[in-house]
């Protein structure tokens, strides 16, 4: 028992190894509440723009040590991030057009981008957005008429390539042998996920035009994931009944919101705030059909081709 209770004055006795700052005295419950959205969201610009967790860790703290930062030295990394997150919030505060804002803002692109992904990902938790209800992704499982339309007049616009599905209509896309799979959590799973298609696509004696035309797609894809989600994941399947090759490109984003759905699908290079560019036409040009389920808690976009003969390689053929 003595050697026991020893134990664990002994452990109580361990400091903890961070960062821990002084915090300012006489702190009011919304000044607390601010400096610590300020870290997260630091915290969260710091993931996106690759520094380490360790760094993330310390910018959050670093937020608690005071209530402003004021015009900061840029060489001073830290405190340049802490302050573009306090220019976030305060512009959420104010009601004002945040991505706009982020766009017009005199810093790298890289900053603008791990920004524009910050609000997207949070604007629902962290921003005071007016739009914010609005902007809300319909969930596919909660359909209703409205959603029904959506799906409709999109399906028909499209003349059949772009479809809205249900969570529950997934599972049936996913159906097939897995060719391959791949995570997407950085810019670095771009070229290792493409790699991996590439050579069970070539497995599967496609022809290098075709491989090349659907890498393309598949790259558009995955990219959208690592600008607009926190992480996915990638499925080749092949579907030998329909004799069709799918990409299922899973993530954890916040979704789409419906309204803006019609502008990115019919409208080639439309750009909003949760812009796409090219990336739905292209997909459609490129693919048989593109379905997508969308909810707040992330999307599933799958990508569907056909395995025609045209697309054989001549040498499996002759083979």
């Amino acid at each position: 028992m003595r050697r026991l209770i020893d134990k664990i004055f002994k452990d109580a006795d361990k400091r903890p190894n961070f960062f821990a700052p002084s915090l300012p005295a006489d702190l009011s419950y919304s000044e607390l509440n601010f400096m610590t959205k300020r870290g997260f969201l630091g915290k969260k610009l710091s993931q996106y723009l690759g520094l380490s967790k360790d760094e993330g860790d310390f910018l959050f703290y670093l937020s608690l040590s005071k209530p402003f930062f004021t015009n900061p030295d840029r060489e001073n990394k830290g405190e340049f991030i802490l302050y573009l997150s306090e220019l976030m919030l305060k512009w959420g505060e104010q009601k004002l057009d945040i991505p706009h804002q982020i766009k017009n803002l005199d810093v790298r692109p890289d900053i603008q981008n791990a920004m524009l992904k910050a609000y997207d990902m949070y604007k629902n938790d962290l921003f005071s957005s007016p739009d914010a209800a609005e902007e809300r992704p319909l969930v596919a499982s909660h359909c209703g008429e409205q959603w029904e339309v959506y799906r409709d007049v999109m399906f028909a616009a499209t003349q059949g390539k772009f479809l809205l599905i249900t969570e529950e209509e997934v599972s049936k896309y996913k159906e097939g042998i897995v060719l391959c799979e791949g995570r997407v959590k950085d810019r670095s799973d771009i070229p290792i996920c493409r790699n991996l298609a590439k050579e069970k696509l070539e497995s599967e004696g496609l022809s290098q035009s075709t491989i090349m035309s659907w890498l393309l797609v598949l790259s558009e894809a995955i990219t959208n994931v690592i600008k607009h989600a926190e992480e996915g994941k990638m499925t080749i399947l092949k579907d030998e009944k329909n004799n069709e090759i799918r990409f299922v490109i899973e993530d954890k984003g916040p979704g789409f919101a419906l309204k803006d759905l019609p502008k990115k699908t019919l409208l080639a290079g439309y750009s909003t705030k949760k812009s796409l560019g090219q990336g739905f036409t292209l997909m459609m040009k490129m693919a048989k059909r593109v379905l997508l389920f969308t909810s707040p808690k992330g999307s599933t976009l799958i990508l569907s081709f056909d395995i025609h003969k045209e697309n054989r390689d001549e040498l499996g053929n002759a083979g």
